[in-house]
């Protein structure tokens, strides 16, 4: 009995499929390769800004992320996070309100926060509080990826609807519930005005910790860093 016959098909069938697929055309298939890689943010639905969030992956900023991070989910909010800085520098108003809605569709609110953390420039800062007290670089990478896991114990993202008392309330029961090592109040626009109304009341409530503050034309953020007096 000869399997011949069966071997010349079975030859015949992949010497076709090679043909058609090399007859796609180097274009096509390129943009076969870019839809596999991009459909992680195949939830943004909207070219222009695709493109700005792959731009963000090689920006200086996230590849110093990458030396500690190794979480992709947690890497990609980072870089989705600087896309809406970049937004919001270039005046894309729509483009960035836009980007946040589908990340907190897809993420949820936990994910904005993860985002909204970069954008704010408050991981800058952090990683810098961090390696002024840190021990190793374990441990340092252990902080980091507990502040983004965690988000809601150590940051409170203050929002233009918050009133003062309601703010302060927040931070108290979040500090006194998880005695953060550093805690934050962020707010961006009319929110940043409310944060620095907050400001000295919370200061003379937090005792244990020291404040430092970054601060522009609309954005606030105070950072508390525990002390043991």
């Amino acid at each position: 009995m000869s399997y011949e016959p069966i071997k010349d098909v079975s030859e015949g069938v992949a010497k076709g499929t090679v043909e058609g697929f090399l007859s796609w055309g180097e274009s096509h298939i390129e943009r076969l390769i870019s839809e596999f890689r991009d459909k992680s943010l195949a939830f943004i639905q909207e070219e222009q800004t695709i493109i700005r969030v792959k731009k963000q992956y090689k920006s200086g900023e996230l590849s110093i992320y990458k030396e500690y991070i190794e979480d992709k989910e947690i890497l990609l909010l980072l870089q989705l996070g600087l896309t809406l800085r970049s937004l919001e520098r270039e005046g894309e108003e729509d483009r960035r309100k836009n980007l946040r809605t589908k990340i907190f569709n897809t993420y949820k609110i936990k994910g904005l926060h993860i985002a909204q953390f970069v954008e704010n420039g408050i991981l800058n800062r952090y990683v810098g509080i961090l390696i002024d007290d840190t021990v190793s670089i374990k441990r340092f990478k252990e902080d980091i990826i507990s502040v983004l896991s965690n988000i809601e114990k150590h940051v409170l993202f203050v929002q233009n609807k918050d009133g003062e008392r309601e703010i302060i309330k927040q931070a108290l029961t979040s500090v006194t519930s998880h005695k953060p090592m550093i805690f934050i109040l962020s707010g961006i626009s009319l929110a940043a005005k409310k944060v620095r109304d907050c400001e000295p009341r919370l200061k003379e409530l937090l005792k244990d910790y020291d404040l430092e503050k970054i601060s522009s034309d609309q954005k606030e953020n105070l950072f508390f860093k525990r002390v043991f007096r």
